[in-house]
């Protein structure tokens, strides 16, 4: 599967990349701002992980224009807690697949990671199996 991750906060952005590369098969290829946002223009992603904040126009415009060109990538949205209730209306305009609540809290992280890998491997992968991380 591969990943596309941009995130402006580097905390935010090495927990994501290294709770990502902790499932086999997980490409993750990070990037920043609009030019980020513009790989998934020359590669296909499974999934886009995008930093949003609403009260900063400069990340909703990244949301904005990943979405004017790329609908099939599976986005997760990275935000604080606070702003998914103000996010709620962006769910169905952007297509969001999924919030990641930030800071990165491992168990809620790796759960929702397992559930999306087991939903696209349409049940060949047991539950137990999808939801551990592989050990490094």
């Amino acid at each position: 599967m591969e990943a596309l991750l941009v995130a402006g906060d580097p905390m935010v952005r090495d927990l994501v990349k290294v709770g990502l590369r902790q499932f086999p098969g997980v490409e993750v290829t990070v990037g920043a701002g609009f030019t980020g946002v513009s790989l998934a223009r020359g590669k296909r992603f499974d999934c886009v992980f995008l930093a949003v904040d609403p009260r900063e126009p400069a990340t909703v415009q990244l949301l904005e224009h990943l979405r004017s060109f790329e609908r099939d990538a599976d986005l997760f949205v990275l935000t604080d807690p606070r702003n998914v209730k103000a996010m709620a209306v962006d769910k169905t305009r952007f297509d969001v697949h999924s919030f990641v609540a930030t800071p990165v809290v491992e168990r809620d992280f790796f759960g929702a990671i397992g559930r999306y890998l087991e939903r696209r491997a349409d049940g060949k992968v047991s539950a137990a199996s999808a939801a551990t991380p592989a050990r490094s």
